[in-house]
């Protein structure tokens, strides 16, 4: 469902949110802190940090529905995820350098901005939980002509 150009962006310089609810429908959501796509595109694994995975994880375990939302500050540039939650298992160590570098993308893309390093410095990033999604629907979401449409 995703193909190689959408990855390529997924897995760049963008800032993730993971969004959830319960069975109530009340939200819930995290910052994500890096992503990666499967080289088929059938799925996704959004790397949260622990600390903030744990209160995802009832509702994802509930009614598996999830979201993820993705944005590069430098243009705007924003899709959204939706999708079905398949599982969650601890990051390894050797997947912490492709989530150290997807973060780092990302701060230097806030820098761009002018929005200094030291203002998200004492943000969690590590330990994660790698949530696997299998996507359902993808959406354009960048402020422009076409936006909530779909991509997919």
């Amino acid at each position: 469902m995703i193909d190689r150009q959408l990855a390529d962006f997924l897995e760049g310089a963008v800032g993730l949110h993971v969004g959830t609810r319960n069975d109530q429908l009340e939200p819930n959501g995290a910052r994500g802190v890096a992503a990666a796509v499967d080289a088929d595109g059938s799925h996704l694994t959004v790397y949260v940090a622990r600390v903030a995975a744990e209160r995802l994880l009832p509702d994802l375990e509930s009614n598996g529905q999830v979201t993820v939302s993705f944005a590069r500050p430098v243009d705007d540039r924003a899709c959204q995820v939706k999708g079905a939650f398949v599982s969650a298992r601890e990051a390894t160590e050797d997947e912490r350098p492709r989530v150290a570098a997807h973060w780092e993308r990302f701060v230097a893309n806030l820098e761009q901005i002018g929005i200094a390093r030291a203002s998200h410095a004492a943000w969690v990033t590590w330990p994660c939980l790698a949530i696997r999604v299998r996507p359902t629907a993808l959406f354009e979401q960048t402020p422009r002509p076409g936006t909530g449409g779909p991509l997919a």
